[in-house]
């Protein structure tokens, strides 16, 4: 049985499983969603959920030996050569309508499935289910109307901003941001904005029902903006270990990094969850074991 690995050989830790998963005796393959269809041929036959797929190096993989598989990235598919624009766009959509079928529909165990991406994609629904179970969350206003987020700036004159679904870090809010020039940016995009928590940032990581905590000591709002953080190992309460396995139930999460806030008093706020976290530099800081962690819900029944 073949473990395939979402994601590229340009990837760091797609290319740390793969070798991991190797020097155990282990069968797996990188699956890059880029050399569909040009490199990589795909069949599907939707009425059985059988096929196979055709791998750029030759090797053509039954969808029945497929054992598990690591979503840590999609790319999509590769543009079409075509010149007509109206028969490149036709193209492209068949290509994507068949590859996200497979990723929608494949018959294995995946970390994680096509629906825990999409609740990532849409982080408003995401933290909407995780204060559904009781779980504190900061008080938080998604927008584009300046005059909401006025007022949310003034309920909360403490607050940090990012954006809706990701691709940049989070930043204190300042009066200079809710000055009008800057509030007509919304007209081009939403914004997140979140009250400020303040304390420690804890990262948990979920493999299945193994719970591991770390402590990241950095003084900047971000700790992805601090090249000298400190990460450890942190002790969580058995309430916290059994909350974060509920979060990641509900949001449909096999492994996950989730990101929380221990504030002074010893309250721990969930801030998000990652489908697919970068965990090579927690597991060499803080001495956890991820990699033999994620591995072990790759290889093991279901």
């Amino acid at each position: 049985m073949t473990v395939l690995i979402l994601g590229g050989a340009d990837d760091e830790h797609a290319a740390h499983m793969l070798r991991y998963l190797h020097a155990n005796g282990q069968d797996a393959e990188l699956l890059d969603s880029r050399d569909f269809p040009q490199r990589m041929q795909l069949s599907f036959d939707p009425k059985r959920e059988t096929g196979s797929i055709h791998l750029p190096g030759g090797r053509r993989l039954d969808l029945a030996q497929i054992r598990s598989i690591y979503w840590r990235c999609y790319h999509g598919i590769s543009g079409s050569p075509l010149r007509d624009p109206e028969q490149a766009y036709i193209a492209a959509n068949d290509a994507r309508g068949l590859l996200e079928s497979l990723l929608i529909r494949l018959p294995a165990r995946w970390v994680n499935s096509w629906a825990a991406f999409q609740l990532h994609r849409t982080k408003p629904v995401q933290l909407a289910i995780v204060a559904a179970l009781g779980v504190p969350v900061p008080e938080t206003l998604l927008a584009n109307d300046p005059e909401s987020v006025l007022a949310f700036s003034h309920r909360h004159p403490r607050s940090i901003f990012k954006p809706v679904q990701g691709g940049a870090h989070a930043r204190r809010l300042t009066k200079a941001h809710l000055e009008e020039r800057n509030l007509a940016n919304l007209a081009y995009a939403p914004v997140t904005l979140q009250e400020e928590i303040p304390g420690t940032n804890i990262r948990v990581f979920v493999a299945g029902e193994h719970v591991l905590g770390c402590e990241i000591r950095t003084a900047e709002l971000d700790f992805r903006d601090d090249p000298n953080q400190q990460v450890l190992p942190h002790s969580l309460p058995p309430e916290v270990e059994t909350m974060c396995l509920r979060i990641a139930r509900a949001l449909e999460l096999l492994w996950t990094g989730i990101d929380l806030r221990l504030t002074p008093e010893g309250s721990y706020i969930f801030l998000e969850a990652n489908p697919s976290p970068m965990f090579l530099g927690f597991e060499r800081l803080a001495g956890l074991p991820l990699t033999e962690s994620l591995a072990t819900l790759l290889l093991q029944a279901e």
